[in-house]
């Protein structure tokens, strides 16, 4: 555990004022601004300062936007970054301002994105380092703004939250900028947490701790084409803005004149067409003889100025819907900045094949865009790391890059979802918590592959605890023939449309009450498991829990074997057939030899079977490879490929209607094809 930086403390208003104010942090988004000015009489060629909030903020340094944070975390830490503001000062007067959201524990009709834990002692900011004579960590040099013109809205994309309805004449964030400094209707801040634990071990609020991750990258790009686009009094009209590909980034509008225009902004990673049942439908992603539907920010013009959402946005394309009033207006084109961890492919092998160059690159931009504070199931429609996706996401990061910061935090951050039940959380950090059982498995397997790739034993030592109690929470339930039982909760394992039951995608077997795949499948993270113990001196507890694997494979073997189809079925009492379970069965070596490559052959061409969806195909490839047939792989490039002739800049989510237009798993090109020959 990093080392806690104690010095900190939190500064803002107290709940009471708040609540005079009329904002009330347990039930709605508590917008707030925090500014100080200081005078320089020059340019520093260094300015550093730390900064961090209690929940989310943005830093503004004489109106421009510079960061946003702090770090995704436990919800007992805040995440301190550290940054140098030196290149955006000026000589003479300079004014820092940080736009802070605070979200409700347990939101009605505003809310937070489920990556953000609630605060309901609303919005809070740690600053340290000086501007000039000023202090940055003193109570005394700041003061808060309530912004009366920033407001929320109902609609909203699944898990993120509400988006902003913004009145420009009310809004803050130009104000603050262009008019002259006043203390006019601003408020005292004062310190709302002074230190983590009191000296008997108490904890008194969040722990400062150094951010573990780089900062994230910003980079200005322009929309091609986007020019300059007036509008007379009383007009309504819409435009599209294309990016020429799917980018996860600050949206950026100007306006001039217009008071009183209403401007809609519509974001979306492709166009839609209206499908066979009337419902919309993805085909070809630039057609625009379609139609935009996404998230969406509504902006009252209040006269000149800008409009820039608090938190990134992911599209490819922006409709920009206006309204004008008694005032003509004039749209600017401003160039949108787009975030991302900064991962660095220098891993990318030298192609022959250009189809497989192309592969390859849009998997490295589709990992890139499922990465930011931590790594991503998608950006667009949830932005929250699942355990089964970050296994991938952390392997294909492995395969094109030299970065570890990010797998290691990814690992962190798991261990920390612990819950008391034994098992690790689906997904974190979340706000609600999920558990989905397989997914704490897949968290045993980062352990052995952290290693394999790294040879670092030390930062995985901590967490082989929790690895072995969640084994024993598997094998602590049992059916009456000694296979494992479902845990319950839900027994999510893949998408695939046969299993899809209204979005469960739960294995039949396992409704059932005994399943061969998920016996096999903790067979498989186990096996891991075993042989990671034998590097920590638990070789006695590996060879025991590998007679617990022997076991539940002869199980499987006596119960689940169809000899006369020559698969192994879903469960005993279970007349389905699934690809995963035969490639299970082949990766924990119950079927090897002759067997393993019977059972390979009728998963590429038995269409009886359940198919994989994108997400499992990592784990068909690796079957092929144990059972000697992995130049059958290249068949199976084809499903990305259409997505490319699809006009996708990125892998979408499933094989088949695909939700979500990037998605980290379906970046299987890094693995497969990262490290491989110049015959590729």
């Amino acid at each position: 555990m990093q080392e806690s930086m104690s010095d900190r403390r939190f500064l803002g208003l107290p709940v009471r004022e708040l609540e005079a104010l009329g904002l009330d942090p347990r039930r709605r988004i508590v917008p707030l601004w925090f500014g100080c000015r200081a005078a320089l009489a020059a340019v520093p060629s260094s300015c550093p300062i730390e900064i961090s909030g209690r929940s989310q903020f943005k830093l503004f340094i004489n109106g421009v936007s510079v960061h946003f944070g702090p770090c995704r975390s436990a919800r007992e830490i805040a995440y301190v970054d550290s940054l140098d503001i030196a290149p955006w000062l000026r000589a003479g007067e300079n004014r820092l301002a940080m736009q802070v959201f605070s979200y409700p524990e347990h939101p009605g009709e505003e809310e937070g994105p489920y990556h953000c834990f609630g605060d309901d002692e609303g919005p809070a900011i740690s600053v340290t380092g000086r501007l000039g004579d000023l202090d940055l960590a003193a109570d005394t040099s700041w003061r808060a703004w309530p912004d009366a013109g920033q407001g929320f809205n109902r609609h909203q994309v699944f898990m993120m939250g509400s988006n902003e309805t913004v009145d420009g004449a009310k809004a803050l964030a130009n104000p603050f900028f262009q008019k002259a400094w006043t203390e006019a209707g601003t408020l005292p801040v004062t310190v709302v947490q002074s230190r983590d634990y009191e000296p008997f071990g108490t904890r008194q609020g969040k722990t400062f701790l150094p951010r573990p991750i780089p900062l994230l990258y910003r980079r200005e790009k322009p929309f091609p084409g986007w020019e300059a686009r007036a509008f007379p009094p009383h007009a309504k009209a819409s435009f599209v803005l294309d990016a020429g590909e799917l980018t996860t980034a600050f949206f950026r509008i100007g306006f001039r004149g217009g008071r009183g225009a209403r401007v809609l902004m519509t974001y979306a990673e492709s166009y839609f067409q209206k499908g066979e049942n009337g419902f919309p439908c993805k085909a070809r992603r630039d057609d625009a003889g379609g139609f935009i539907l996404g998230v969406r920010d509504e902006y009252t013009v209040g006269g000149d100025g800008e409009f820039e959402p608090f938190r990134f946005r992911t599209f490819r394309f922006v409709e920009v819907s206006v309204e004008t009033g008694e005032e003509a207006l004039t749209i600017l084109p401003r160039p949108y900045v787009e975030t991302a961890y900064p991962l660095i492919n220098t891993k990318k092998p030298v192609f022959a094949d250009p189809k497989k160059e192309r592969l390859y690159d849009v998997a490295f931009r589709t990992l890139q865009l499922c990465a930011h504070d931590t790594y991503e199931d998608c950006p667009y429609y949830e932005q929250l790391m699942y355990a089964c996706d970050s296994r991938l996401e952390i392997l294909f990061t492995y395969a094109a890059t030299e970065d570890l910061a990010l797998p290691r935090q990814a690992i962190r951050l798991f261990a920390a979802s612990m819950q008391p039940s034994g098992l690790t959380q689906s997904r974190f950090p979340s706000r609600d918590q999920q558990t989905i059982p397989a997914f704490s498995l897949y968290f045993l397997l980062m352990l052995e592959d952290y290693v394999d790739h790294t040879g670092d034993e030390d930062f995985i030592r901590p967490y082989i605890p929790i690895a072995e109690r969640i084994v024993e929470v598997f094998l602590g339930k049992r059916t009456a023939s000694g296979m494992l039982a479902p845990q319950g909760y839900w027994d999510y394992f893949d998408w695939t449309e046969r299993w899809s039951r209204g979005g469960a995608c739960t294995p039949t077997a396992a409704r059932a009450g005994e399943s061969a795949l998920q016996n096999l499948f903790f067979v498989y993270a186990l096996q891991s498991l075993c042989r990671l113990l034998r590097r920590f001196r638990r070789a006695d507890l590996a060879e025991s829990w590998l007679a617990e694997c022997d076991q539940l494979l002869r199980l499987t073997e006596a119960r689940c074997w169809d000899a006369a189809r020559g698969l192994y079925r879903e469960g005993a009492a279970v007349e389905e057939y699934s690809q995963h379970t035969q490639i299970f069965a082949v990766l924990t070596g119950l079927a090897a030899g002759d067997k393993a490559k019977a059972l390979m052959e009728k998963v590429l061409t038995d269409e009886s079977l359940v198919p994989c969806s994108f997400m499992q195909r990592f784990y068909l490839f690796r079957a092929l490879e144990a059972a000697g047939m992995y130049e059958r792989t290249e068949g199976l490039w084809q499903t990305w490929q259409d997505f490319l002739d699809l006009g996708c800049t990125t892998f979408p989510e499933t094989p088949y209607s695909p939700r979500s237009d990037c998605h980290g798993w379906s970046a299987l090109p890094l693995w497969e094809f990262g490290g491989k020959s110049a015959s590729l």
